[in-house]
């Protein structure tokens, strides 16, 4: 796979985390397919500032709740942008569980969605391509108040090991798990502190180490099936109890 040559769809990729992949990826030489559902407008303006550097920029829209349109995204992607090289499972519900009782919601988004579009990027790979796929995981313990975003985490974790082994050798499929990155809306900026003071490193993750961090899986091809921690050091240590307010 050359990266100078190469397409990549990132999922949920206009904004905050995935604003920085996208603009990473293509700083690195990768042309880039936008997904986004209700941040159209951002996708767009970030479409165009890739533009501007000369690589190739997207956007697509696929409410990825829905079943029927995950199944379509891909192949639109190809009809529209051609053959894909690699895909980031970017996009993220983070919701109590009170908003989401039976875990549909977030296992639909959160895991089911990117399974079947590493499945569908598979089936698409030109036949002189080796493709790659990294999985965004969650280097922290969510709160137990959210325990559906929790599950449908770890449903991503173990399916990234099955398709690494699945898919291999035509497709590496790699995670990367960040620590505390960026302040979620319900976060104040008091607990979002505490998170990064509990790491043994007691620093943020921030959004541009973790883009390096997908870029350099993505482009490493002597790997697959690793999820590369990059959260100071968090996963050495017992489930946090600090809830969120």
């Amino acid at each position: 796979m050359t990266a100078r040559r190469a397409s990549v769809l990132i999922t949920g990729g206009a904004k905050r985390l995935g604003r920085v992949i996208a603009l990473d990826m293509a700083a690195a030489g990768w042309d880039v397919v936008i997904h986004a559902h209700a941040s159209g407008v951002e996708a767009e303006t970030l479409a165009r500032e890739i533009r501007a550097t000369g690589r190739m920029a997207q956007v697509v829209s696929c409410d990825l709740a829905d079943p029927e349109a995950v199944a379509k995204l891909i192949p639109s992607v190809v009809e529209t942008c051609g053959p894909l090289a690699a895909l980031v499972n970017n996009a993220c519900l983070f919701e109590r569980d009170t908003h989401d009782p039976d875990h549909l919601r977030h296992r639909q988004i959160n895991a089911l969605a990117p399974i079947r579009l590493t499945e569908d990027l598979f089936q698409q790979l030109p036949k002189d391509t080796v493709g790659a796929v990294v999985n965004l995981l969650d280097g922290t313990s969510a709160p137990e108040t959210f325990g559906a975003y929790a599950a449908s985490k770890k449903l991503l974790r173990e399916a990234t090991l099955a398709m690494a082994l699945r898919y291999a050798p035509r497709l590496r499929v790699n995670a990367v798990a960040p620590g505390p990155t960026l302040i979620h809306p319900r976060q104040s900026q008091t607990h979002f502190d505490s998170l990064v003071a509990a790491t043994p490193l007691k620093v943020e993750t921030t959004p541009q180490v973790v883009a390096s961090t997908v870029r350099f899986v993505m482009e490493n091809v002597g790997m697959t099936g690793a999820i590369i921690s990059v959260d100071g050091g968090a996963h050495l240590l017992s489930p946090s109890s600090v809830r969120l307010p």
